[in-house]
């Protein structure tokens, strides 16, 4: 196995918990279509593919009209990104761990299905911009996860080869993106997973973020 040179992250459900503003933009978009609310339960379950797939997914489950989706799409980015960072905060651990991992001289990314302009205002925000050297949103390209475009482009910046990096997520994409990209892969146990941890086909699972530096650490010193 190649040593490790680069850590790419995912950003819902992984570095932060969004599901709070995720929630409050979608349900002002319901509101002005004369449909119900959804809570936090729901909109954990229908995170992870992107603005655009939650959005279809909040509408069908309240019985809107999906013929009107790209509408209804545009109109709920124009909510959301000036609304992105309201309640969105950072897994315990997280800013300590990537500090961590810089000072081991390891490059890191994001790559994301969420809106890059969306992502920016959340990083800088929670004061974890300066932590990345690529940043790659789910409209910066044609592809998303778990395409692997998005993972081969942060890596292009960042100058690694695919099996010198590790994807860190938590759901399904962001395996299946990491596989299909020939990147080694971990799913953390929290998060907006849509299916069973142990079913993702993760390299391993960590339960906190913190563990992640652990791991690294102890390869690194091996």
């Amino acid at each position: 196995m190649s040593p490790l040179k680069a850590i790419i992250f995912d950003l819902d459900g992984t570095l932060v918990d969004s599901a709070r503003d995720l929630m409050d933009a979608v349900n002002i978009l319901l509101a002005h279509e004369g449909l119900r609310p959804i809570d936090l339960v729901e909109v954990k379950s229908m995170i992870g593919d992107g603005a655009a797939k939650l959005v279809e997914r909040a509408v069908s489950a309240t019985g809107g009209d999906l013929s009107r989706l790209p509408t209804l799409v545009a109109h709920f980015l124009q909510i959301y990104e000036g609304k992105a960072s309201h309640h969105t905060e950072a897994y315990p651990g997280v800013a300590d761990t990537l500090a961590g991992l810089r000072s081991l001289g390891l490059p890191l990314a994001v790559v994301t299905n969420k809106p890059y302009g969306a992502t920016i205002a959340i990083l800088e925000a929670l004061d974890l911009r300066a932590f990345f050297d690529a940043v790659v949103g789910g409209d910066t390209l044609p592809e998303r996860k778990p395409h692997p475009a998005p993972i081969l482009a942060a890596l292009n910046q960042l100058g690694v080869a695919p099996e010198a990096a590790l994807m860190v997520g938590d759901n399904y994409h962001d395996v299946q993106a990491a596989r299909s990209a020939g990147v080694r892969a971990f799913a953390v146990t929290y998060g907006y997973s849509h299916k069973p941890h142990a079913e993702l086909g993760a390299d391993r699972l960590i339960d906190a973020m913190p563990d992640l530096l652990s791991i690294v650490t102890k390869t690194a010193a091996a």
